[in-house]
């Protein structure tokens, strides 16, 4: 399957080019990309061809041209992952948002969260075999719509602890390194931030758990629909459906996806997860947003999350987060 990525990623490209009265329509026509699908939230082009997009735009602008895009994005690009980040409650939690949904944006790019002593490290690089090698301009892009991201959670005067370029030096490093505020360390395979575990797990006045929760819903429904053979996410939103009913067998939900338990469990094994993985996280993820919505009483979460018994649901809680429901929700409150 050929990987893609969303054209409002791409429009960023197309805004630049037309503030510097640049032919924006004729660059995108000129690497085989319709101009016209930019209207459509939910369109996709390849990578390859927005690669060859990137090049021809920073051939005809120059090296700034990558950070200039960069610097348009705003949540709505990353569509509903926007928002869902702009809801975390906390900068870890936003970043795992991303590693996991960060292939709606583009399916051609591998997201990774590793926490490692008193620091996290965040990477993401081109999916080995998809020959389409980022360029300097699109790298540089993705650097600096990165720090607005951060900013936007944390405030301005957030600052990773240093950043990885894969790429070279060139003339617009001095533009990258001034916004980055941080050392820069060229060279590698992959683009690295590497932050302070404190800023990554201090908890966040702003988070919403719902809205996280609701965006997070529109993420699993688009991954389904993408039809790039990700059998995880075609399964997490059956389970999602399902779980207030407590009809969530593996047999089921294979049957729905008109497969036979097997051949489920032999694809989810190819992806690198399991039914039972697949359930539990999503069980956890939306036990912590039921449980911010003090409107909800212990036994109607439990219900939501497919329990047959509260005490079965204050067990898996105490599990995943070391406390029982109640304390959690006591410990938010105060």
């Amino acid at each position: 399957m050929t990987a893609s990525t969303l054209t409002s990623w791409a429009l960023l490209v197309w805004e630049e080019l037309h503030a510097r009265q640049l032919d924006a329509d004729g660059t995108f026509s000129d690497v085989g990309l319709d101009p016209s699908r930019l209207r459509n939230t939910l369109a996709r082009y390849s990578v390859n061809q927005m690669q060859q997009l990137w090049r021809l735009a920073h051939e005809r602008a120059g090296d700034d041209f990558g950070i200039a895009a960069g610097d348009r994005w705003n949540p709505t690009t990353f569509h509903a992952l926007g928002f869902a980040w702009l809801a975390s409650s906390s900068l870890g939690e936003a970043l795992y948002r991303l590693a996991r949904y960060g292939k709606f944006v583009n399916d051609g790019v591998e997201y990774s969260l590793v926490s490692e002593q008193l620091k996290y490290r965040f990477t993401y690089s081109a999916l080995a075999g998809d020959g389409a090698t980022p360029s300097p301009p699109s790298v540089d892009a993705g650097i600096v719509a990165m720090l607005k991201m951060l900013r936007l959670l944390l405030g301005e005067a957030c600052q990773p602890l240093e950043i990885h370029c894969p790429h070279p030096p060139n003339s617009a490093g001095i533009l990258l390194e001034r916004k980055a505020c941080c050392p820069i360390i060229y060279g590698g395979q992959e683009v690295e931030f590497l932050f302070d575990r404190l800023d990554v797990e201090k908890s966040l006045s702003t988070g919403n758990a719902e809205l996280s929760l609701a965006h997070e819903q529109i993420l699993s429904q688009h991954l389904a629909n993408l039809g790039q053979g990700s059998l995880a996410a075609k399964v997490e939103l059956e389970i999602t459906n399902r779980l207030p009913s407590g009809q969530i067998h593996e047999d089921e939900v294979a049957s729905s996806l008109n497969i036979s338990s097997r051949t489920l469990q032999r694809h989810l094994a190819d992806e690198g997860t399991s039914f039972a993985k697949l359930l539990e996280l999503k069980r956890r993820q939306l036990a912590e947003a039921y449980i911010a919505n003090d409107a909800l009483a212990m036994s109607e979460v439990a219900y939501l999350l497919g329990f047959s018994e509260q005490a079965n649901f204050s067990r898996a809680f105490k599990r995943w987060f070391g406390v029982s429901p109640t304390q959690y929700r006591q410990n938010r409150s105060g």
